[in-house]
């Protein structure tokens, strides 16, 4: 069995999210296969972006995650091919079932039956790389989306690996929805800290004991200090931050040490990665950051540019994109018609990336053939004299409105967090487009 693993698997990667002691592991190493635990979901996420498809094992057995962040993480990384680890008791359960018949291709119970889990995981190697012929560039994740010829992202790119070199703090600058976190992501994959978590933090939501409060990680309501050591800790907006935070904030990088509000002292080797919409400047004058902290932060500074500033690479980023979502979503498409990609390159893109990735997933999902179309995007025709700069702008600003509320079911509060704005800035935008929400009427008893 050693033998014909070994000989199968010069590009097998296997992705473990869970479990304990796991002896069949070592009798893959030694066949030549690149395994990773992964104890913690949003370095999971990570990995599985970078690594592309490959095999990955779901291990249940020890209750490490709950059951819906692990469908999450799951359902949104199907280049993945899932293998379950169930105790012959959770079969009684109807979740988990359902679990395994929604997302993965075999189980195995416990206690695990090792010479068959091998044979079925060499054969779903061998189904992996039949797909690689059906979608030969799906596996090309390691850039992040930061593809592109241009000046600009050749500039982006560079900047990337230098400042993934120097274990140093990182200010990321650029408009909203320009993938400010994917450029966070792509320096600590590319540093001495890959093997670390990535921890994502609001700065809008954060409470005087820094708790992770994203129910679908396995170390919600931990400190983010402490779930970050050894890793990265990614403040999103750093100017959400209230003056005591930040002075909290500065303590840390002071002393490498934070005391929490029941007097627990948390200790924590980290490197902060804070972005912001702001310009450097406006953030100083408008006093929407310490200096002191300011100064700490901003020791390696990089500008994310805006989408319409990538030129052509704005195709390069929209294919890599298509090939990502039509895998997820097992759409057919694959290819932009070349009347799609005019348009594409015509288009101001106002909501930057965010808002091309809306447009792509509503293409997919409504692309019935191989070639996304120009009709499939719900995008203003330019050639339209009467169609305005300033009302493709607003068109484009009320339907990136509309699809960030729909992915947050109308939750006004998690929609601005998802743009990056306060819910009076949110409130704005929408009495602006006539989106504000009728008042509920309570019948009074």
């Amino acid at each position: 069995m050693k033998t014909e693993l070994k000989r199968a698997s010069a590009l097998g990667t296997l992705i473990v999210l869970g479990g304990d002691n796991i002896p069949w592991i070592t009798t893959l190493e030694q066949a030549g296969w690149r395994c990773y635990r992964c104890s913690d979901l949003r370095t999971a996420e990570s990995l599985l972006l970078e690594v592309g498809p490959c095999i990955g094992v779901v291990d249940l057995t020890l209750d490490n995650f709950s059951l819906n962040g692990i469908a999450g993480v799951v359902n949104r990384n199907k280049q993945a091919r899932w293998l379950a680890l169930v105790r012959e008791e959770q079969l009684d359960t109807e979740a988990t079932c359902q679990f395994i018949v929604n997302f993965c291709i075999d189980y195995f119970t416990s206690p695990v039956p090792e010479s068959q889990l091998l044979k079925t995981i060499g054969h779903q190697l061998g189904m992996l790389r039949l797909e690689r012929k059906v979608w030969p560039e799906l596996g090309q994740f390691g850039q992040h989306g930061l593809q592109g010829n241009t000046a600009v992202m050749k500039k982006l790119r560079h900047q990337v690996k230098r400042m993934a070199a120097a274990d140093m703090p990182v200010f990321v600058q650029g408009e909203i929805g320009t993938g400010k976190e994917l450029v966070a992501q792509a320096i600590h994959q590319a540093s001495t800290r890959a093997k670390g978590a990535f921890v994502t933090i609001s700065c809008e939501s954060v409470n005087a004991s820094w708790l992770i409060d994203e129910g679908s990680l396995s170390n919600a309501g931990r400190c983010c200090f402490g779930a970050a050591d050894k890793g990265v800790l990614f403040l999103d907006e750093i100017s959400m931050l209230d003056d005591e935070r930040q002075q909290e904030l500065l303590r840390l990088l002071q002393d490498g040490c934070f005391t929490t509000v029941c007097g627990r002292q948390v200790t924590s080797d980290l490197r902060l990665i804070v972005s912001t919409r702001h310009t450097l400047e406006e953030l100083l004058a408008e006093g929407k950051i310490r200096e002191d902290l300011y100064y700490r932060l901003n020791v390696l500074g990089l500008a994310v540019p805006a989408l319409r500033d990538r030129g052509e690479d704005i195709v390069l980023l929209a294919e890599y994109l298509l090939l990502k979502f039509a895998r997820q979503y097992n759409s057919m498409a694959k290819s932009l018609s070349d009347e799609a990609q005019k348009l594409i390159l015509s288009y101001p893109w106002p909501g930057n990336v965010r808002e091309l990735i809306s447009q792509l997933k509503r293409a997919i999902l409504l692309a019935e053939s191989k070639v996304i179309e120009v009709d499939h995007l719900d995008l203003p025709r330019l050639s339209d004299d009467k169609q305005s700069l300033k009302t493709i702008r607003e068109e484009s600003e009320r339907c990136a409105l509309l699809s960030v509320l729909e992915n947050n079911k109308g939750q006004i509060s998690a929609a601005a967090r998802e743009l990056g704005v306060s819910r009076a800035t949110m409130y704005r935008l929408l009495n602006k487009h006539d989106l504000v929400p009728p008042p509920r009427h309570f019948r009074q008893s």
